[in-house]
């Protein structure tokens, strides 16, 4: 749909002596959020307007608003296109009267949400501009219907418009006091609300909306974990570590080496990797034997039998996957399950269990050059 935007005017502040007068009005279609009390020329003449209504101007009829106290506060945005009429008349809004909706909290974050688009210009940003002043419109004529909004569930709908902008904007500061004062509710009250309507906290919900957002940043760049805790609005990567950890089982590092490892080696241009090259770079290496779906390693065998103080005998009968920690079982399942179908895996980090007890970080990777697996393995730490 092609919608755009030419103005968008929010907190605008006037002086009782200030007035929008445009005889002639505008080319574009202009709609005015009012937040006090004000006076404005409508179709069928002069219309006292109260903080919440507002007004949809079509293009070529007069602006005529003016204040009925001594300052006067108003939202505008103006828009037009080929699919302008359209839209206003597939709703359909009236145009040139005043609304009244009986809830008008959604129009505030709405018209926030398409400000931010026409500032951010992100992808496809024109079509999210146009579905959200669609939602706009339709909702300012949704809630002029009182027996529509009389038959919706108490608190309901605000709750679903409310969850909607906290899931957009998931990076903010975002507290249960801050939500709660949104909808002009105590803290408690909002969270039983939620709760019910949900069945989850506020809290719960926010932090496994920031951890699926982390999971795609971690599952596409080797952007830093502390990078990506900021951008999904955690207040620490320490907090962070935590969370992630007690949802999803498996650290972020973890879990962004082993998404990486599985779409195969990094690009050459970003790191080659030799056979030499990793064998500097590592501190154990040999060869895989894969048997009934399991690798056993070969090679380096004295110095991997200091590390983790089994001897050698062990480490040449047993697979694999018998010697890693049980927190992290599943990830080395898929790594080995890619050995077996022939894919590289590139430094997944994994706990290996000594027979000390004590849990071994490395970083494992698996290479296949021509008909022969090769492994390298080098020590690691906890990267939170």
């Amino acid at each position: 749909m092609k919608i755009r935007i030419t103005a968008c005017d929010i907190g605008v502040k006037q002086k009782s002596t200030d007035i929008i007068d445009l005889e002639k009005g505008k080319r574009d279609y202009t709609l005015y959020f009012f937040k006090s009390p004000t006076l404005s020329k409508t179709r069928l003449g002069l219309h006292e307007a109260s903080p919440g209504d507002c007004i949809l101007i079509a293009p070529g009829f007069p602006h005529h608003i003016k204040s009925k106290g001594e300052q006067w506060t108003y939202d505008a945005i103006s828009f037009k296109g080929s699919d302008a009429s359209r839209l206003v008349n597939q709703i359909p809004i009236e145009t040139n009267e005043v609304h009244s909706p009986l809830q008008s909290y959604f129009i505030d974050s709405l018209l926030e949400k398409i400000a931010k688009e026409c500032r951010a210009l992100d992808m496809h940003w024109e079509r999210v501009i146009a579905s959200t002043l669609d939602e706009l419109l339709t909702k300012i004529v949704r809630f002029s219907k009182q027996d529509f909004v009389l038959s919706m569930p108490d608190h309901s709908q605000k709750l679903r418009e409310l969850r909607m902008e906290v899931h957009e904007t998931f990076h903010l500061p975002w507290t249960i006091k801050k939500m709660s004062d949104k909808l002009k509710l105590s803290s408690s009250r909002f969270a039983s609300l939620y709760k019910q309507e949900f069945r989850t906290s506020p809290t719960e919900d926010l932090i496994k909306t920031r951890i699926e957002q982390a999971k795609k940043m971690l599952s596409t760049t080797k952007v830093s974990v502390k990078q990506v805790s900021v951008a999904c609005g955690f207040e620490s990567v320490h907090y962070f570590h935590r969370a992630f950890k007690k949802r999803i089982d498996i650290t972020p590092k973890h879990y962004q080496n082993f998404k990486l490892s599985m779409k195969g080696s990094i690009p050459v241009e970003e790191k080659p990797f030799t056979l030499d090259g990793l064998s500097l770079d590592s501190d154990f290496s040999g060869t895989i034997e894969i048997i009934d779906g399991e690798i056993f390693l070969h090679g380096s065998d004295t110095p991997l039998s200091d590390f983790l103080g089994y001897q050698l005998s062990v480490l040449k009968d047993k697979p694999f996957l018998n010697f890693i920690s049980q927190e992290d079982i599943e990830i080395a399942k898929e790594a080995v399950n890619s050995i077996v179908e022939g894919r590289n895996v590139i430094d997944v980090a994994v706990n290996l269990s000594g027979k000390a007890g004590s849990p071994l970080r490395v970083e494992f990777t698996a290479i296949s050059k021509g008909n022969t697996l090769f492994w390298f393995m080098k020590k690691a730490f906890i990267d939170d």
